[in-house]
């Protein structure tokens, strides 16, 4: 019927299907990085060992002018374990890292001419506000979508046979030599030699990450309240950007 066949109802279908395929690649990604077994005792990591009497365990991030900002006490190290305040940690700098490539997006996306279809970049044409531009390419290639929801999830695979422990034996721990958001990905070899620069080059990160996720926060309140292009909203056109 209509309904049966609606694009709703194959797009449901769709997004059931990938996420069983997924999960299934998952399971069988762990069995092929076995845990190494863990220490008796905190390992140094990137000149950083875990102490539960520090703030956040000793990891850096306590940064001026706010310090040692936890007022909710998300994170207690003396009632938690090192993989629970890792695991913490490693939350906080993804999502840091993916909100800083969103930030760059939301701009780019609405701004740039050649990112609004007439280039090879994007799979179809999109216009209007960013918050809207998935749903367009979805209706108008769910090749790409599916491609583009694989690629994540094959990511998101490989993060987990690096730094986290096979579900089978033991859930939600970190492994006992990873360092929090530390996946070995250095194409440009920036990474700091010592463990000073490295501790300045993570503050660095997660002042900047922590930033993009309040200002794309921002960004789609901005656009759902208003559905109007970011820039324009700002009084700024697309013509004088591009």
């Amino acid at each position: 019927t209509k309904h049966r066949h609606s694009p709703h109802h194959i797009l449901t279908m769709m997004m059931k299907s990938i996420t069983l395929a997924l999960s299934l690649v998952g399971a069988a990604a762990f069995s092929r990085s076995p845990m190494r077994m863990a220490a008796e005792t905190s390992m140094v990591k990137n000149g950083w060992k875990y102490d539960q009497n520090k703030f956040v365990g000793g990891l850096p991030g306590a940064i001026a002018p706010l310090g040692e900002f936890d007022p909710l006490e998300i994170c207690y190290p003396e009632e938690m374990s090192e993989s629970d305040v890792k695991r913490l940690r490693e939350a906080e700098v993804m999502h840091g890292r993916v909100a800083m490539m969103a930030f760059v997006g939301y701009i780019m996306g609405e701004a740039v001419t050649p990112l609004t279809g007439k280039s090879f970049i994007m799979p179809t044409a999109v216009s209007g506000p960013a918050n809207s531009h998935l749903a367009q390419i979805i209706g108008e290639q769910p090749i790409a979508f599916i491609a583009f929801v694989c690629a994540i999830g094959f990511a998101e695979i490989r993060r987990a046979q690096i730094g986290w422990v096979s579900p089978d034996e033991a859930l939600f721990t970190l492994r006992d030599d990873y360092y929090p958001g530390d996946i070995g990905f250095d194409p440009l070899g920036i990474r700091p030699d010592t463990p000073e620069a490295f501790a300045t080059e993570q503050c660095r990160e997660l002042s900047n990450g922590r930033l993009a996720m309040i200002a794309v926060a921002g960004l789609c309140a901005q656009e759902i309240v208003r559905p109007v292009q970011i820039l324009e909203n700002l009084g700024i056109q697309r013509e004088i950007i591009a």
